[in-house]
């Protein structure tokens, strides 16, 4: 039966490491460690009740609540540890092992747990934090299968970077229009419910005079605001459920996504997006020994987007009986002829991996591109609602206005 050993070792470059195995004998501990290129300074056997009863209340029940930094900070540094050439359960030890305690810190114990124990890395993410969602699990299980975890976890902390950035930047780039939006939103309920009552009862009090149109819109939407309220307000709770009712049907969430992928201006970020995950993740699969098969399933499970995924699913069983990767992706008329091509050459050639990498790289740049734009598009773009919606505003009031002085002029 086997047992538990505590150790403290040195790496090759001079880094004390230490965390706990499962073996027999002390002996295999030391052929372990040795193997895995560490030098042993001290190992302890530890009692499996006592071991146990520790790390149970060291680790509590209940999923753990992390944070996107928190996320960032965990592959970050699992990655950097990885490709220092620490195995996986060494590197979590480490991990474990840090002076702050924290969520970081646990997360990292019960992974190493479970690890130890036998449990594939991406089958015990999901039970340590929903914050590993589907997309990080089948990253990690494509990296597990490969051999290049290390660099996976790599460019999936690049990418986790790069999503918070956006958000920021996107956050900072509708500061101003989001207060245009409330301003203006404030003058359009004081001009309905305070101003427009006002002028409509002045004219109706006049003899002979005729209400203009724009008056007549804006006191009927007041009118319809303040008295049909309570069915607006059930109109849209019935709307919104029958949406989520609608989008809990798998073919429908397919199709949702799908328009997704079509939609004017986001449509095509989305779309390049997925392009540039899809290559990198193939190219390294590749690069890293993985068949095209094999590595086209792995890529196609990372997909969260459920209609990209379901195309790929069409490209693998198609490049399973025979059939050129190129030519099948030209079949789905869903990637560019510009990349088509790309891959084309090295699939030609036999560099697949090399001319993926460069198709990732070209439409990663274009991606900046597109999202650098659209950034500086929204605020253009708001601002020119609100000015329309402002000149109608003051279009109707003026019309009033003119309206009441003819009649006074009349009199």
């Amino acid at each position: 039966m086997a047992k538990a050993f505590q150790y403290i070792a040195i790496d090759a470059s001079g880094k004390k490491q230490t965390g706990e195995l499962q073996f027999n004998a002390r002996s295999e501990v030391i052929r372990h460690l040795q193997s895995q290129g560490m030098r042993p300074a001290s190992i302890k056997e530890v009692n499996a009740s006592s071991a146990k009863k520790k790390k149970s209340e060291e680790l509590p029940d209940g999923p753990l609540i992390l944070k996107q930094k928190d996320v960032i900070a965990f592959t970050e540094e699992l990655s950097e540890l990885l490709e220092a050439g620490l195995p996986l359960e060494p590197a979590l030890a480490s991990m474990e092992n840090r002076d702050e305690s924290g969520v970081l810190k646990e997360a990292s114990a019960r992974l190493r747990q479970w690890v130890t124990e036998g449990e594939q890395m991406y089958q015990a993410l999901p039970r340590i934090s929903p914050s590993f969602d589907q997309l990080y699990c089948n990253l990690v299980k494509a990296g597990e299968a490969s051999g290049s975890l290390q660099t996976i976890l790599k460019q999936h902390c690049s990418y986790l970077k790069e999503q918070v950035e956006l958000r920021a930047r996107l956050q900072q780039a509708l500061i101003y229009p989001s207060f245009l939006v409330l301003a203006c939103v404030i003058v359009t309920f004081v001009f309905i419910f305070y101003l427009l009552p006002k002028i409509t009862l002045l004219l109706d009090g006049m003899p002979g005079s005729e209400m203009p149109v724009g008056v007549q819109l804006a006191t009927w939407i007041g009118d319809t605001l303040r008295g049909q309220w309570v069915l607006i307000l059930i109109f849209i709770v019935t709307a919104i459920a029958g949406v989520k009712l609608w989008y809990q049907r798998e073919e429908n969430k397919a199709k949702w996504d799908e328009w997704k992928l079509k939609l004017p201006l986001f449509g095509k970020v989305i779309n390049y997006g997925l392009y540039v995950q899809w290559l990198q993740t193939l190219s390294n699969l590749l690069e890293n020994g993985v068949p095209l098969v094999q590595g086209l399933q792995l890529t196609s499970e990372t997909m969260t987007n459920r209609y990209f995924h379901e195309k790929l699913v069409k490209i693998t069983d198609q490049v399973g009986d025979g059939y050129r990767l190129t030519r099948c992706m030209r079949q789905t008329e869903m990637f560019p002829p510009n990349m088509v091509d790309l891959i084309g050459v090295g699939e030609s050639t036999g560099k697949l991996s090399r001319a993926l990498s460069r198709a990732a790289i070209y439409y990663d740049k274009k991606l900046s591109v597109l999202i650098k734009g659209l950034l500086g598009l929204i605020s253009p773009l708001i601002l020119l609602a609100m000015s329309v919606l402002v000149a109608l505003l003051s279009y109707t009031m003026i019309q009033a206005i003119y309206e009441t002085i003819n009649n006074l002029n009349d009199q």
